[in-house]
């Protein structure tokens, strides 16, 4: 059976059997087909790993006819409440997170285009021979190409990870048995391989140009301590 074939079928069989939020399970199941492919599995393998679509529709309306304990399922929802405060806290910093590293590589790249065309806003850029500032400005390019290739990373993991935190929550109040989802965000192989690449090699020029624009400028200024000789910080 193929994946098609797999969710039509379950799609036919929650139909029959009148269970409310098909679209959702539907979803579930493509996600789990998707990231089981982009293991190397095939549509047939997968499928053998799963129930049956008449079992799991059965599984689904035998949730949906057990009796609801409003006093036990309030109970569950002042858990999860009282849960989620700090959840939510740690969620938001994972976001902040992600935008300051995200600024990095704004940052970053910003700095790169001012060594390089020898723009200097404001005169916050030091006295820094152009060759020298010109190997930098590659070595801050690559750092904003790291930066953001973070930042695009810890992004999906954690939307991936409040995903799971709002299903294992609907699951433990409603008590239902959906689908868990994978703690692994899905990527496609080809996207996966060009953005390790691209790190790889950015993550190279950025210690190479950043050692060798240091000393350029130590050579230049004949010493090691180039920042004194030029007054940086005077």
């Amino acid at each position: 059976m193929t994946k098609n074939e797999f969710l039509d079928e379950l799609r036919k069989e929650l139909k029959i059997n009148n269970i409310t939020e098909i679209d959702d399970i539907i979803s579930d199941y493509e996600e789990h087909f998707a990231f089981k492919l982009e293991e190397g599995r095939t549509e047939e393998e997968v499928v053998k790993k799963l129930q049956s679509p008449k079992n799991i529709a059965k599984e689904y309306l035998s949730v949906n006819k057990e009796p609801i304990n409003k006093y036990e399922k309030g109970i569950k929802r002042l858990n999860i409440i009282l849960l989620s405060i700090p959840a939510i806290l740690v969620y938001a910093f994972m976001w902040l997170t992600v935008v300051a590293v995200f600024s990095v590589s704004v940052v970053s790249l910003g700095l790169g285009f001012c060594l390089l065309t020898t723009i200097n806003i404001g005169r916050i850029i030091p006295y820094i021979p152009y060759f020298s500032a010109f190997i930098s400005s590659i070595s801050c390019f690559s750092l904003a190409v790291v930066a953001f290739i973070g930042a695009f990373y810890m992004a999906l993991y954690i939307k991936q990870w409040g995903k799971i935190y709002l299903r294992w929550s609907s699951n433990y109040i409603n008590g239902g048995n959906y689908l868990s989802i994978s703690k692994q965000p899905i990527i496609s192989k080809k996207l996966s391989f060009v953005l390790k690449l691209t790190l790889i090699i950015s993550s190279i020029c950025l210690v190479a140009f950043f050692i060798l624009g240091y000393f350029t400028m130590a050579v230049k200024a004949g010493s090691l301590e180039f920042w004194h000789v030029w007054n940086w910080f005077v």
